[in-house]
């Protein structure tokens, strides 16, 4: 990849992180139990999909090298989970008087244990690589941490517990993707082994 191509994934990585964020704290604001999304956090998880499916190869494609199989398995996973956000987002968008809600379901199931597992690995290939900064994937494991928590474990509890935990979850996440988009847009990255070991 060229590094105008980095670059531009790095905004866009920028912005689907801010926009996810906001659309994870909109919807937190209330318990959205048996309840649908509301049109505007829905349009929000949409738009970010769309930028994070954009922007996420490249983040690969950076510390593919260094990240060997883990970052591949993480970045697999990680891409197909995301689109756990469009499952999520498309029937509010597309049936609107239907007031559809989110329930029990096979399928956002599986989503949701490919975007755990993806940002598990992902966090890991990204503190070993060292190629974005450490703190972002740290970020990316306490973000992961707290989508678990909130997709597997606070439906048992009272509706305020989940609705912390959504918004803790999406200002981690936020934070995390925001920070390696930056990283890829400024273009300070520690050196990669092509840029330490000369050419024979």
């Amino acid at each position: 990849m060229s590094e105008i191509v980095f670059r531009w994934s790095g905004i866009l990585l920028i912005l689907g992180a801010a926009l996810l964020g906001i659309a994870i704290l909109m919807i937190s604001l209330k318990p959205v139990i048996n309840q649908p999304l509301p049109p505007a956090g829905s349009i929000l998880l949409l738009l970010s999909a769309i930028l994070l499916l954009l922007a996420l190869p490249a983040m690969y494609a950076r510390q593919a090298n260094a990240a060997g199989w883990l970052g591949f398995t993480g970045h697999a996973l990680l891409q197909t989970g995301v689109l756990l956000l469009i499952v999520v987002a498309a029937p509010t968008l597309i049936y609107p008087s239907l007031k559809l809600t989110p329930g029990e379901n096979p399928l956002l199931f599986l989503l949701g244990i490919a975007l755990t597992a993806g940002l598990l690995l992902t966090g890991i290939a990204t503190v070993r690589a060292g190629i974005f900064p450490r703190g972002a994937g740290i970020l990316l494991l306490v973000a992961m941490a707290g989508f678990f928590f909130d997709f597997f474990i606070a439906e048992f509890l009272p509706p305020l517990v989940g609705q912390v935990g959504s918004g803790l979850f999406g200002v981690l996440l936020a934070l995390s993707l925001g920070w390696i988009g930056a990283a890829l847009w400024i273009g300070k990255l520690a050196p990669t082994i092509a840029n330490v070991v000369p050419a024979h």
